[in-house]
């Protein structure tokens, strides 16, 4: 199953589209540079298999961490968040581990030929400073490795390819064959939306395992 969260103010009973170029912030060179590939941008983002990487659970904080606060107001509003499950998604595919791997590489501007040249600088550079280890490479160093070095074939090969995640212009959530929210509330909404009343369930999201 494929599965996708969004807060319940931005959920139509239809067709959903990802949020405006502007809300992105630092994030946008980094789908700027994945829509060179998948064709669209910015994107709609699913998980496949679990939902452990759509953001769907809050966390749970120590007083001594950075940015408490701001991180305490934004799971508050990730509280209002509802999971939508689909049976098939045809989409841009793309692994969560090697995509978080190259994303830093990409932050630093919009230009599709420097992005890529900081990929291939950065790899190489951590399987220089990685050669006299005597533990294995990590697995997005050791695909590197594989690729030849060659940036083609390792986003070919390893990066673009359907294992964690997919990406898809837009997202048509009366089609979601399960809908977990958190209260009776959220439930009721869903309901008054249109979507069929045996496919939302109320989950206890931090504990339960999708």
């Amino acid at each position: 199953m494929y599965y996708h969260c969004r807060s319940l103010k931005y959920v139509t009973y239809g067709k959903v589209y990802p949020p405006p170029e502007d809300t992105l912030e630092w994030m946008s060179p980094a789908y700027k540079w994945l829509g060179n590939y998948c064709g669209y941008f910015p994107q709609v983002w699913l998980s496949r298999s679990h939902s452990t990487i759509t953001g769907i659970r809050t966390r749970v904080y120590s007083k001594k961490q950075k940015f408490v606060i701001r991180k305490k107001k934004y799971d508050k509003e990730r509280r209002d968040f509802v999971l939508f499950g689909f049976d098939v998604i045809r989409g841009f595919p793309l692994s969560y581990e090697h995509w978080c791997f190259i994303m830093g590489d990409l932050m630093a501007n919009n230009d599709l030929k420097k992005q890529n040249g900081a990929i291939v600088k950065s790899l190489n550079e951590i399987l220089f400073d990685s050669k006299d280890d005597d533990y294995p490479l990590e697995e997005e160093l050791a695909d590197w490795v594989k690729s030849g070095c060659n940036l083609d074939v390792y986003l070919r090969d390893y990066v673009f390819k359907e294992k964690d995640q997919v990406v898809v212009p837009n997202l048509n959530l009366k089609s979601a064959k399960k809908i977990i929210c958190r209260n009776e509330k959220q439930k009721k909404t869903l309901r008054k939306m249109g979507f069929i009343e045996d496919r939302i369930q109320i989950k206890n999201i931090e504990r339960y395992t999708f």
